[in-house]
């Protein structure tokens, strides 16, 4: 549709948050309903855990595939076929009778939903020039922010009225406005002279990323920083709801404040990027999610069950992950626009790929007290530090021109 190409920033960035951010709500909103569905299926917290570790995994995967198929085939056709992919998994959801269906359900929904991620991040990089790009990264990610203080407490509201499945169903409603506003509204951002770097196989194309000590470099820190905050996400709900007694909505409520800290993080890089460059960003951000990690090991060894000594330094942490998440999202793909799709699937499979295993370890040692979280966060915090301090080179001009 030629009216398509008037759409202005604001209208883009309005539909990619819907697109970029329901693989998001749909980690958040049935986190509050985990107890009640493992009740409900018959099944156990650890198994109804897998729900959030095999969506890690279709996530990874998704990232993997969506990436080298949008330089190939375009933009749109992956956006569409993926959300078309996430209804018929959110459907298989509501209508699950045991655990392992709805286990294998949220895998597909990752495969489908989770090209949003990629794709729409690579149409900003495709259309606006780096200015614009900027501002709408961090509104972006200011949307991913938002998500875990929303959706968690929407999700439980829906549970407490209607039931868990309920809250599968109003994920099914938005995702089918997420598939009806890019089949609509969203053009094809690819343009001719970009699909050149595709004529080249994605292994040759991945081999040399993973090369790239400059790719590597945003890879493997937007990765672990993540995973500073994810084991929160993993054992809150049991931790919050069955070792300290909170209520769904007094859970949900207390979620959304700890994220809170990752909305003021993603609003400071907004206004800081103009003035500063993203790596001085995510130095600042290395600095505040060591001291955050440090605070926490000090407090829950005080104070174990104590809700502030969770909450406290968690805040600090999300401040510094909602700093560093769009700066490396801005910084990895400014010298790959040949072969941006590629670059940012690979870039988003490392980071869903260690979440995956983050969540996994996680799990394995889940005892319903702190200690596997808090575990878990230190040391990715020190492997955040770790990375962005040892890994300082300029991009391989080989891959960036590919």
């Amino acid at each position: 549709m030629s009216h398509n190409r008037t759409l202005q920033p604001w209208a883009w960035t309005a539909i990619l948050l819907i697109v970029v951010c329901l693989p998001r709500v749909t980690i958040d909103a049935y986190l509050p309903s985990l107890p009640a569905m493992a009740d409900n299926l018959g099944a156990t917290d650890a198994q109804l855990q897998l729900t959030l570790t095999l969506y890690m995994v279709g996530y990874a995967v998704s990232m993997l595939v969506c990436g080298p198929l949008c330089d190939r085939v375009g933009r749109r056709p992956v956006l569409l076929w993926g959300t078309a992919l996430y209804l018929v998994a959110t459907v298989v959801c509501v209508t699950a009778a045991d655990a392992g269906t709805i286990i294998a359900a949220r895998m597909f929904q990752a495969l489908g939903g989770c090209c949003g991620t990629v794709v729409g991040r690579v149409m900003v990089r495709d259309r606006f020039d780096k200015a614009t790009q900027a501002t709408m990264l961090s509104r972006i990610s200011m949307g991913m922010a938002l998500s875990p203080i929303v959706a968690p407490l929407a999700g439980s509201v829906i549970d407490v009225a209607l039931g868990w499945r309920w809250v599968f169903i109003a994920l099914a409603l938005l995702g089918t406005l997420s598939l009806a506003l890019v089949a609509l509204l969203l053009p094809e951002t690819l343009a001719p002279t970009q699909s050149g770097g595709a004529r080249e196989h994605p292994a040759t194309v991945y081999r040399r990323l993973l090369g790239d000590p400059y790719f590597l470099r945003y890879a493997l820190a937007i990765s672990f920083v993540y995973c500073t905050y994810f084991p929160f996400i993993a054992e809150s709900s049991v931790l919050l709801q069955r070792t300290m007694h909170l209520s769904q909505t007094a859970y949900a409520l207390v979620f959304g404040l700890t994220v809170a800290g990752y909305v003021i993080g993603s609003n400071l890089f907004r206004r800081l990027s103009a003035r500063h460059g993203a790596d001085r960003i995510i130095g600042w951000s290395v600095a505040l999610n060591i001291t955050g990690a440090a605070l926490l090991m000090g407090a829950t060894t005080l104070f174990p069950l104590a809700l502030p000594a969770i909450v406290g330094p968690f805040l600090l942490i999300m401040l510094s992950v909602g700093m560093a998440i769009p700066a490396c999202q801005f910084g990895v793909l400014q010298p790959y626009a040949a072969v941006a799709g590629s670059a940012s699937g690979l870039f988003f499979f490392i980071q869903m790929a260690v979440t995956a295993v983050c969540s996994f370890v996680t799990s394995c040692f889940s005892d319903g007290t702190a200690v596997p979280m808090v575990i878990v966060t230190a040391v990715c915090s020190v492997a955040f530090g770790a990375v962005w301090a040892g890994l300082r080179r300029p991009a391989n001009v080989a891959v960036a021109q590919t």
